[in-house]
């Protein structure tokens, strides 16, 4: 399997980028899915599965070969990504960020990172809710990086039967709808290493945009307890227990 044979989510200009190691980890996720997905199936219902993790974890590939695989199995899946959904584009919700930093300091930053200011929760449960509920046509966002690239698409899913969330929000305590969330962990010097490697936007990121991290992934921290799965970057299984240990030192 390559980028070339992997479908990405529905944000705009995304592009699939597969990592040394990725493919077996998703696969063992994927065995632990499967028999998940069987089940509601069978039962008449659809399943949401939802990754979470840092910038950089591997949410996009991971979501994109479930995707891969369930079709594989012959069953529908759809890829979501949250990314979509803040209210305002990147460069605008890049503004604001600063502008409430620079009012209020980090105390302020930390409160309205993952918001439902910053982040349109409602709708994405909205959508959610209408999978769920079996609506065969659902209206999607898409957001680009410009003013006058946000608009929605109807999707038709009615052979669909997995919803694949993508967003390191998936799992934050304003979401509704998610049968199974799935976090991507990563330490903050992983997560750091990921985004030099990737170079993303062509630079390497500010000593701000690291602060904007390592407060995401607080919050990650603080939600994984409810995670169903957590898997670390080594593709290990960790409880909440493991988890909470391999954490404890790195904020």
């Amino acid at each position: 399997m390559d980028n070339q044979n992997l479908r990405g989510g529905d944000l705009p200009g995304e592009k699939i980028r597969v990592t040394e190691g990725i493919i077996p980890i998703a696969d063992k996720i994927y065995d632990v899915l499967k028999a998940y997905v069987a089940n509601r199936r069978k039962a008449g219902q659809k399943t949401v599965i939802a990754f979470c993790g840092g910038s950089g974890v591997g949410k996009s590939t991971v979501a994109a070969i479930i995707r891969s695989r369930l079709h594989e199995d012959g069953i529908g899946a759809y890829t979501m990504s949250g990314d979509n959904y803040p209210h305002r584009i990147p460069v605008y919700n890049d503004a604001k960020r600063e502008r409430v930093y620079a009012e209020g300091g980090e105390e302020a930053l930390d409160r309205y990172l993952g918001s439902d200011d910053e982040q349109d929760f409602d709708t994405v449960n909205g959508i959610l809710e209408a999978f769920h509920r079996g609506d065969r046509m659902i209206p999607m966002k898409r957001m680009g990086r410009e003013l006058g690239t946000v608009f929605y698409e109807k999707v038709d899913f009615s052979e669909i039967d997995v919803l694949i969330l993508e967003w390191t929000h998936a799992n934050a305590d304003f979401i509704r709808g998610v049968d199974y969330p799935v976090l991507l962990n990563s330490t903050p010097q992983e997560t750091l290493e990921f985004r030099r490697a990737r170079a993303r936007d062509g630079h390497v990121d500010s000593p701000f945009v690291s602060m904007v991290l390592r407060l995401e992934q607080k919050k990650l921290l603080d939600q994984a307890h409810k995670a169903r799965l957590i898997v670390s970057r080594q593709g290990q299984f960790l409880t909440y227990e493991e988890f909470k240990n391999l954490m404890k030192d790195s904020f």
